[in-house]
């Protein structure tokens, strides 16, 4: 059996190349660059280019088109959302050709994307969300700006979209307003990239994921992790999480959320449990492989293996004991967070002068790789 793995530049892609390269099963791994992580995993059996559906999705397509003609992999595994709205309007084709990992349906997929669809729907199955606002009318900001209980937080609708121009685009990264003459520019910044973003209530406290893999809307595995350290202190990233055991409170309304779209595949519902009263408020879902999946599997919740099983089978065991305290640190998440909140220079310094230790050394034993690395030892 063989596998195309898609973004395999991310520790998310490197994660599901380990993961099923250590049972044998031969993995090409794809991306817009040959430079990528899991291209030189010793478990990557081959490697791929196609180009980036940033720059244009008909491309892309192509160039999926030719690596599926060319290496004919069982199962197409796409790691990221940009590949997977790529894919999307001619899915159906693509099914015709290669087996697809297991996706939820378009109109799941559509509610999961869309941030105002999301709070929507928790409203409806009673799911504390953080105050939301969505401007139907420029005139009503005036008023708006004023009455708002602040910090708030401007959000695009969706992180990446499929535009007019037949490319995908970020939206980028929301913006956060401490005060009202924060929010005119703040809003007219993520409207420009995203119209119509959405202004929440912003909720402090520790983020958690409930992260889980359905088969037609049954729960097979499940796993909970929360955030020890932020890239930065008031916004998304995570540089350092750990496994939890699973919150009941958070669970069950991951639950009711994702079996009321009938999901089917993975996905990772995100809260935060507001500081001021301890109650869990969803932030949003994330329709495919998470950023923290190399935790899971580290922990013992094998997500690509079980979804690599569910699509050759069309069923998986089921997987919802895991190891709690296991710790993941993001090194690039890591530096970015250390860029942000201390003085570059010296840290910058610290690093070099490491490297050239590193470098003046005599070889050692082996270590083990920290988790999320791109080490394969």
């Amino acid at each position: 059996m063989s596998v195309l793995v898609t973004d395999a530049g991310g520790d998310h892609a490197l994660a599901a190349i380990r993961s099923l390269g250590r049972r044998g099963i031969r993995v090409v791994a794809a991306d817009s660059t040959r430079w990528t992580q899991g291209g030189f995993s010793r478990f990557c059996a081959a490697r791929a280019v196609y180009p980036s559906p940033v720059r244009g999705v008909r491309e892309f397509r192509k160039g999926l088109d030719r690596i599926i003609e060319a290496f004919r992999p069982e199962i197409l595994m796409p790691m990221t959302l940009r590949t997977i709205l790529a894919m999307a309007p001619v899915r159906r084709e693509i099914e015709s050709r290669v087996r697809l990992a297991p996706l939820p349906s378009e109109e799941a997929l559509r509610v999961a994307l869309d941030r105002q669809a999301t709070v929507g729907l928790a409203a409806s199955l009673g799911i504390a969300v953080p105050r939301t606002v969505v401007l139907r009318d420029p005139a009503e900001f005036a008023v708006l700006r004023s009455v708002l209980a602040y910090p708030v937080v401007v959000q695009p609708r969706c992180s990446e979209s499929l535009t007019d121009a037949d490319r995908i685009a970020q939206t980028g990264s929301p913006r956060y307003c401490s005060g009202p003459d924060e929010l005119s520019y703040a809003y007219l910044a993520v409207h420009r990239r995203s119209p119509s973003p959405l202004i929440q209530e912003f909720i402090p406290g520790e983020a958690c994921g409930i992260s889980a893999l359905y088969d037609r809307g049954r729960l097979r595995a499940l796993f909970a992790h929360r955030r020890l350290l932020g890239i930065r202190t008031d916004g998304p990233g995570c540089a350092l999480r750990e496994s939890i055991a699973p919150p009941p409170d958070m669970v069950e309304p991951a639950r009711a959320l994702l079996e009321a779209l009938h999901w089917h595949g993975v996905a990772t519902v995100e809260f935060t449990r507001d500081a001021r009263d301890g109650r869990p408020r969803l932030m949003e879902i994330d329709g495919r492989f998470w950023d923290s999946l190399p935790l899971a599997v580290a922990s013992g919740v094998d997500f690509p293996f079980l979804l690599y099983t569910l699509a050759l089978e069309e069923t998986c065991p089921e997987s919802f004991e895991y190891r709690i305290g296991v710790r993941d640190r993001s090194l690039a998440g890591d530096a970015k967070h250390r860029l942000l909140l201390t003085d570059p220079v010296p840290f910058l310094a610290g690093i070099a002068g490491a490297a050239i230790r590193r470098l003046d050394a005599r070889p050692g034993p082996r270590r083990a790789p920290a988790l999320g690395g791109a080490s394969d030892a």
